[in-house]
C-alpha cells in the first residue's frame, strides 16, 4: 500500500501555502488556487482507486512469487527423498521444508 498511503496520509499537494500574506494580494490568490484546489480533489479522487489497485496488483504478484518458490522447494523436497528411495509423506516433506 506504497502508492495509497502516500496519496492518502502524506499531502502531496497544499493550496494555502500558495496564498499570500499581503493583504491586497490575499484576495487574487485565493481566487486563483481555489479552483486548482477543486481541481485538485477530483484529481485526487481518481488517484486514490488507481493507487489502491496498483498496490492490489502488486500485493497479487508477491503473493503469487511467494507461492511458486514454496512449490519448487516442495518439488525440491521430494525429489530428493525419492533419490535417497524414501516415501514422500505429508510429515517428511513438512519436516524438511522446515529446516
Amino acid at each position: 500500500m506504497n502508492y495509497t498511503t502516500y496519496i492518502l496520509k502524506k499531502h502531496p499537494f497544499q493550496p494555502e501555502t500558495f496564498i499570500s500574506d499581503k493583504p491586497y494580494l490575499k484576495e487574487l490568490t485565493t481566487a486563483i488556487v481555489l479552483p486548482a484546489a477543486i481541481v485538485g480533489v477530483f484529481v485526487n479522487l481518481g488517484l486514490v482507486p488507481c493507487a489502491v489497485l496498483i498496490d492490489l496488483t502488486r500485493l497479487v504478484k508477491l503473493r503469487r512469487y511467494q507461492w511458486i518458490a514454496k512449490r519448487r522447494r516442495r518439488t525440491y523436497v521430494i525429489c530428493v527423498l525419492r533419490s535417497l528411495d524414501r516415501e514422500a509423506d505429508k510429515y517428511t516433506v513438512q519436516l524438511l521444508m522446515a529446516a
